[in-house]
């Protein structure tokens, strides 16, 4: 089923216009077919009523039933050199759940924060794709690009994924009651020996992946989701 961000709410009816409604008629959706709506962190089924030049309304029929992860995670993803990468980091995060994802500037990770900023936009339409594509009715908060020396652990537990330091495996970390989780992902090549240091001197554990060492796009998606799955069970 097709998901759509709405202009308006009309009564029992959304309004779907400007770039969305180019998109249900790309998808060629008839009059009295379903879609989905996302409203006010839910998603509701709706049947296209009626189609106009500039518009297109839908009637609400029910609300579909979504859930959102035991744990709410904060992704300090550091940025990759390759910024088409770190597009993909974005849309997959969104995907897998987290909460809010901060672009982090590392010794080894793109480092032009003037780039970054002109970018912020462009990741916030991959995101509420993602959302579209995931089924996720509540938004990702990208917060402006920081330097991994600003990072501190404010949360219940704190992560560094390291595999160059004998952190412990991802699969033994204690996730029984957090609520709240910030994990920090390095850029190609790792962490610098000062900064993984820096890191857990302030608090965070070192976490590894295992068998073999993972470019940051996959370590991303792995750790996450693994994270994701395990919290609550």
């Amino acid at each position: 089923m097709h998901i759509f961000f709405p202009s308006s709410k009309k009564g029992n009816r959304f309004v779907i216009s400007g770039e969305e409604l180019k998109h249900l008629k790309v998808r060629r959706i008839s009059p009295g077919e379903e879609l989905g709506i996302i409203w006010e962190e839910k998603i509701y089924l709706c049947r296209l009523s009626e189609e106009r030049k500039r518009e297109a309304l839908c009637e609400i029929v029910g609300e579909i039933e979504t859930k959102k992860p035991e744990v709410e995670i904060t992704l300090y993803q550091a940025v990759t050199v390759d910024l088409k990468t770190f597009d993909m980091i974005v849309q997959k995060a969104t995907e897998l759940g987290v909460v809010k994802l901060v672009p982090t500037i590392t010794e080894r990770s793109f480092r032009r924060r003037e780039v970054l900023l002109k970018r912020m936009e462009r990741w916030r339409r991959i995101s509420k794709e993602a959302m579209k594509q995931s089924g996720r009715p509540y938004e990702m908060l990208i917060e402006k690009p920081t330097s991994i020396n600003s990072l501190k652990p404010e949360h219940e537990l704190n992560v560094i994924l390291d595999n160059f330091y004998e952190g412990i495996p991802v699969r033994e970390l204690k996730l029984s009651g957090i609520e709240k989780l910030g994990i920090v992902v390095g850029p190609e090549g790792g962490f610098s020996e000062r900064e993984g240091s820096m890191l857990r001197e302030k608090g965070f554990t070192s976490v590894k992946l295992e068998p073999h060492t993972l470019r940051s796009e996959t370590a991303m998606m792995v750790s996450v989701g693994i994270i994701v799955n395990l919290a609550g069970s």
